[in-house]
């Protein structure tokens, strides 16, 4: 009895290992075709465009780019642009590019210049003289003037680097004594490059009269995060009258309400002037940073991660972006097909991985794929072999293979050329997996044209406190 017992569950066993390996089959196909998801810590908010599309693009004259550039939006927003005079290639390369629209523009440095028909302000000259007592990262400063003074060709050594962090906090009164009726006031440095429509999309659903800080967190000292200045950061009108407050029969800005006085041995002892502003507004209104990563983002081209949970998140900003590439992608943005869709991680696609109309494997090349696959697998064959493995395994989006190692990831990056000495290394292999990519909205049609129907709707984040 008990062996016919026994074999009488053995079906039941079959068609529950059965249902188990279809329901577990079709999970993973789900995954791999259904289009990514909104996270909770998102919203979505259908958002307008600023931007017509340029009536010039399509022809073999160069167009005006600042063509439908909404500057009227500027009459409630103050640019502000850091740089330094030894920036040269960079000033010139932001001014005719990213800032080349900005008609409010306020550029600070460490040296008054003028850069075309734009003025550049000294702003560590308008910092009071106890600056540079018992100061010896202040000692560049004296030096660079003295250089400028004779015509001598200005050095830009480490120390001369070090006079940055000490911009932040007078870059910060200075705009707001310029501009004291702005709703905001958007700051950035000459290797960031700025989306504007983003911007314009994000600020478009804030109340400036409310005091905001916003940007991409760093953690600071005594548990208390700043805003990365590389990545660019926002003030609102809001937070600045907090900052400033009124003093009867006292204008706004004058030296007694300035943060450069008020902070001024704070910024002598940190390295980082991003982070004195952060403690300087946490000290003075109690305001904390509204934490907007991967929106504000301090990452280079490089290294920008597009995964499912970033697919849709609008991008805001790329940091480290040299002269060059900050043309190539200015003039992209502004000429590609236009559309009313808010610009995401995965529009950038169109820009860094275009070379994929031509094929999913690129020679010699580096994506930055980082997770080695278990060694016992035949994935470190080949590059053929470890390109399979990405394809049959759902949560892998590319993969890389040198020297015998098959690596994959869960995120796309452009990554960079590898040397083909490369000290003797041998092949170099990356690849992306395009179907799945196309599942998820990155694909060509027959002409070979992007086409994504991803997206219609950004997932925006919600703003962290820290």
């Amino acid at each position: 009895m008990a062996v016919s017992f026994r074999f009488a569950r053995r079906p039941w066993r079959l068609l529950f290992a059965a249902l188990l390996f279809f329901f577990t089959g079709y999970s993973l196909t789900r995954s791999r075709h259904e289009a990514p998801k909104v996270p909770s810590h998102y919203y979505q908010k259908k958002t307008k465009s600023f931007f017509p599309p340029l009536r010039s693009s399509g022809g073999s004259i160069e167009p005006d780019y600042c063509e439908g550039f909404p500057t009227q939006l500027l009459e409630n927003i103050q640019v502000v642009l850091k740089t330094g005079a030894g920036d040269s290639p960079k000033n010139k390369a932001h001014l005719s590019t990213v800032t080349s629209c900005i008609n409010n523009l306020i550029i600070v440095s460490d040296h008054d210049e003028k850069i075309g028909d734009n003025l550049v302000i000294d702003i560590l000259g308008t910092l009071p003289a106890s600056y540079g007592v018992n100061n010896t990262d202040f000692e560049a400063y004296a030096a660079h003037k003295k250089q400028h003074a004779e015509g001598d060709m200005v050095s830009y050594s480490q120390a001369g680097w070090k006079l940055d962090r000490f911009k932040f906090l007078p870059m910060i009164d200075k705009a707001y004594e310029l501009n004291p009726k702005a709703s905001w006031y958007v700051f950035l440095e000459s290797d960031v490059y700025f989306f504007w429509d983003t911007l314009f999309r994000l600020l478009d659903q804030m109340d400036p009269a409310l005091p905001h800080y916003i940007g991409s967190p760093v953690a600071g000292s005594n548990d208390r995060y700043f805003a990365y200045g590389g990545a660019g950061f926002v003030l609102s009108q809001g937070l600045m009258e907090k900052l400033y407050p009124a003093k009867p029969g006292v204008a706004a800005g004058t030296p007694s309400n300035k943060l450069s006085v008020q902070y001024e041995q704070w910024a002598k002892e940190d390295c980082c002037g991003d982070a004195v502003l952060g403690y300087a507004i946490l000290n003075s209104t109690g305001t904390r940073l509204e934490a907007l990563y991967p929106t504000f983002s301090g990452d280079e081209l490089k290294n920008i991660k597009i995964d499912r949970d970033r697919w849709c998140v609008p991008l805001l900003s790329l940091h480290r972006v040299g002269p060059d590439q900050m043309e190539q992608l200015w003039k992209w943005e502004r000429t590609r097909p236009f559309t009313q869709k808010p610009f995401v991680y995965s529009s950038l696609l169109a820009y860094t991985h275009a070379h994929l109309r031509d094929g999913p494997v690129r020679e010699f090349w580096d994506n930055l794929s980082e997770m080695p696959v278990p060694n016992d697998r035949p994935a470190h064959r080949d590059a053929n072999a470890c390109g399979s493995e990405c394809h049959n395994d759902p949560n892998c989006l590319q993969y890389s293979f040198s020297q015998t190692v098959c690596r994959h990831s869960n995120y796309i990056k452009l990554g960079n050329s590898v040397d083909k000495e490369n000290g003797g290394q041998g092949e170099f292999t990356s690849g992306w997996d395009t179907e799945t990519m196309a599942a998820m909205g990155f694909k060509f049609d027959e002409n070979r044209n992007l086409h994504d129907e991803s997206c219609v709707e950004a997932n925006w984040l919600l703003p962290q406190s820290k």
